[in-house]
C-alpha cells in the first residue's frame, strides 16, 4: 500500500524565512533536474468543503485539483508551504489514486536554495493565480 513506503524527505528539505513571502521549503541538498524532491499525503475535499476553506486560514495552502469528485487537496508533508514563482525550480503532480502531491525538481537545484513551484501547475506559465501576488 502506499502509505507503507516512506513518502516525506525531511532529510533533503527545511522550512525556513524566505524573502519570497512568510516561510518556504529550502533545499539541504542539490537536485538534478527530475529527481524527486518530496511525496506528500494529501486529503482531499470536494467542492462543498472547499467553500468553507475560503474562511479559514488554510486558505492559502491548499492546491486546486481538476477532478469531479475532488476540487481541492490539502498537502501535507512540506508541500503547502512550497512559494509561488514565475519561473519555478520544481513543479508538482498530483496522484489522487494514491492521494499524494509528488514535488520534482524542474531544473538542477543548489543546496541552500529556495524550491518554488508556479501555482498554476507549469514552471512558466504566467496565468494570473487566484491570489494576490
Amino acid at each position: 500500500m502506499w502509505f507503507q513506503k516512506k513518502i516525506y524527505h525531511p532529510e533533503k528539505i527545511e522550512v525556513k524565512e524566505s524573502s519570497l513571502h512568510g516561510r518556504g521549503v529550502f533545499a539541504l541538498q542539490s537536485f538534478s533536474k527530475g529527481e524527486t524532491i518530496e511525496k506528500a499525503p494529501t486529503i482531499l475535499l470536494n467542492a462543498a468543503e472547499k467553500e468553507h476553506l475560503q474562511t479559514t486560514s488554510l486558505f492559502r495552502y491548499y492546491f486546486l485539483v481538476p477532478n469531479d469528485k475532488t476540487s481541492v487537496a490539502l498537502g501535507l508533508g512540506y508541500s503547502s508551504l512550497y512559494n509561488h514563482s514565475i519561473p519555478a525550480n520544481a513543479e508538482y503532480r498530483m496522484d489522487i489514486k494514491k492521494r499524494i502531491i509528488i514535488i520534482k525538481a524542474a531544473q538542477p537545484i543548489k543546496e541552500g536554495e529556495e524550491i518554488t513551484l508556479n501555482y498554476n501547475g507549469t514552471p512558466n506559465d504566467t496565468s494570473p493565480v487566484y491570489f494576490k501576488t
